[in-house]
């Protein structure tokens, strides 16, 4: 096995615990509340750092700028992992990852499109439009009468999304700080805002917990955000930025598939369909070439 395979296999991995984060969610729902998981996750995740950090040999400091810039993705990413939270509890996680996890790339687009004020090629608008329908086919929409489509499990994936996008794009305007630096930095400070300002352990202590709790909860913290974050930042130095994203794609496979093994899940054909066109619609949006899966080094 060469060495790109086996970079694609690590990033396999990655992108199934970030699929097998929202099941793994709903099941920690029974332990503690929304915020009580922000807090002990992000702590833990923050500590984890430390030491990927020494092993990659990066600096801890940051500019100003760049602080400021890991605050206002911090205050995003509370939000985000609020909505991420209920929408995997509220309903059925594996639909809320496909949605969200799809969703995601799309209101990206679109927000940087505006940003930038730059014209999409007509293309693009179908793409758009075919992402949009994928995403509608994904959450069965036909089955909602209109009142419904406004239900609070559809806002909470909405959230997730939006946020989740503000999060990226903010993030991208550090143009000198290494990813994981500033990874580190948002997970800190996304720790303090939430444990100071909404953290209250009604379930008591964590480490009073069983020990199917501590299984999901280092699989949620290690395995899908500190595992994975730096497997996919390393990959996209190694092979780049689109190429890395391709694999992204998987998520809501994964979201999907781990729902049926951890939950017992139930879904529709009609859900892998709507995945699959909203996928094939961002691969037309970011003009991503897939011969790079099958070429030897």
């Amino acid at each position: 096995m060469n060495t790109k395979q086996q970079q694609f296999l690590w990033l396999i991995l990655a992108m199934f615990f970030w699929g097998a984060s929202w099941p793994i969610a709903n099941i920690l729902s029974t332990y503690v509340d929304v915020h009580e998981f922000i807090t002990y996750r992000y702590f833990f995740v923050t500590l984890s750092m430390v030491p990927v950090l020494w092993w990659m040999r990066l600096s801890f400091k940051i500019g100003f700028i760049d602080f400021v810039i890991a605050c206002i993705a911090s205050l995003f990413l509370v939000l985000y992992s609020n909505y991420y939270f209920l929408s995997a509890t509220h309903g059925a996680p594996g639909l809320a990852g496909a949605v969200v996890t799809t969703l995601m790339p799309i209101l990206v687009y679109l927000l940087m499109l505006f940003s930038k004020q730059k014209k999409p090629l007509f293309k693009d608008w179908l793409a758009l439009l075919l992402a949009a329908t994928g995403v509608l086919i994904t959450m069965g929409i036909w089955r909602f009468q209109l009142s419904e489509i406004f239900a609070i499990s559809n806002l909470y994936m909405v959230g997730a999304a939006l946020f989740w996008a503000l999060v990226s794009i903010t993030s991208s305007y550090t143009k000198l700080l290494n990813p994981l630096v500033l990874s580190f930095y948002i997970y800190l400070i996304t720790t303090l805002l939430d444990g100071l300002l909404f953290f209250q352990p009604t379930h008591g202590s964590v480490f009073a917990m069983d020990r199917v709790f501590w299984i999901y909860f280092v699989i949620v913290s290690l395995g899908s955000t500190t595992f994975a974050t730096t497997v996919y930042f390393i990959s996209v130095h190694n092979l780049g930025s689109k190429k890395a994203s391709v694999f992204t794609f998987l998520v809501p496979f994964f979201a999907l598939g781990s729902s049926i093994l951890f939950l017992n899940e139930t879904l529709q054909w009609t859900t892998f369909l709507g995945v699959l066109m909203t996928i094939f619609a961002l691969i037309v949006l970011n003009n991503i070439k897939l011969d790079f899966l099958t070429k030897k080094n």
